[in-house]
């Protein structure tokens, strides 16, 4: 019995041990997938996947597919995705309504999105709220967008589109929340780079700026946000567009740190969706002396070498920082 025992013992360390193998080439794969697909090389992207093999990287080929232009093929997939069942199939569902409304199907492409939405699918949400901002319909959009972060507020997509439409319809506050937040959460270089450039225009007081963002068009819907609004006009100047790295960094440090300071101190009149999601937590920034490492945080996207002189000196204020962040 002992020597049968032991047997088994040694088999099922055996089989773990192949497991495990198996599990970390193919983990191995798939990031290598990734990689080649972000570099551009598409073609050895789906090879690797297709050695790959598991669900997610069938739906990976057809995301890639998706990516290099060919809706047909892409469609195909997902259809095949969707007809076996299995945990990627809402994944592939909503890649079927992107590429139909890529193709100019845009009754098809909505279709799809509000039967996921009917299921409380995050991301169906979004993606119709873009269909809406690109259509021009603001309050279609803005409500999709609420919508979608309500379900799930880790989707950085979501934020941005938010602050996209709050800025186009002139509210700069509703807009500055969701590029703060997003800024924190997002890892995709292009879209930090964009939202920094977005939150700086915000702090502008110019004509041209103004103008660019639909600023004074909108419809303020109650006196906190008309008089938040007048507060960060008093605050706003050009200089921030007209500085450079360390300054500029300093610059948007002092903005940011009085703005959430006028929040702390009024937000509490105002409880509705942008301070649940945004304002209470930026305001916790404030007494903990934290307003300044979030700042160059957010401002590594453009200004790395800076940040890295900063954090040189401040290091210890950064990993305070950057533990209460992780114990969110």
């Amino acid at each position: 019995m002992r020597k049968t025992f032991a047997l088994f013992a040694l088999l099922f360390g055996l089989a773990a041990s192949a497991m495990g193998h198996h599990n970390a080439l193919r983990d191995s794969l798939m990031q290598s997938a990734y990689d080649w697909r972000r570099f551009g090389n598409n073609l050895e992207a789906i090879r690797l996947f297709t050695a790959v093999g598991t669900p997610e990287a069938q739906y990976e080929i057809a995301a890639t597919h998706y990516l290099m232009g060919l809706d047909a093929t892409a469609i195909a997939e997902c259809k095949t995705i969707v007809r076996e069942g299995g945990p990627f199939a809402d994944n592939a569902r909503l890649l079927i309504a992107q590429c139909r409304d890529r193709q100019g199907f845009e009754f098809a492409a909505k279709r799809i999105l509000r039967k996921l939405m009917k299921r409380d699918n995050a991301e169906a949400a979004q993606l119709l709220g873009a269909m809406m901002f690109r259509k021009g319909r603001l309050d279609e959009a803005e409500r999709l967008a609420i919508q979608s972060i309500t379900l799930d507020n880790t989707r950085p997509d979501a934020h941005l589109l938010l602050a996209g439409v709050m800025a186009n319809k002139g509210q700069r506050l509703r807009a500055m929340l969701p590029l703060y937040y997003f800024l924190l959460i997002n890892n995709d270089a292009e879209n930090q780079q964009l939202a920094l450039t977005q939150l700086i225009t915000l702090w502008r007081r110019s004509a041209r700026a103004i103008d660019l963002l639909g600023l004074g068009r909108g419809q303020q819907t109650n006196e906190f946000y008309l008089r938040a609004e007048r507060e960060i006009d008093a605050l706003a100047t050009d200089s921030i567009a007209k500085l450079d790295g360390a300054p500029a960094i300093e610059m948007l440090c002092q903005k940011t740190d009085a703005l959430l300071r006028y929040l702390l101190e009024t937000s509490e009149l105002n409880l509705d969706f942008w301070q649940i999601h945004y304002t209470d937590f930026l305001v916790k920034l404030v007494p903990r002396n934290f307003v300044r490492p979030f700042v160059y945080f957010i401002a590594d996207c453009r200004w790395h070498p800076q940040v890295l002189e900063w954090l040189a000196t401040n290091g210890n204020l950064f990993n305070e920082f950057r533990l209460w962040m992780e114990a969110q």
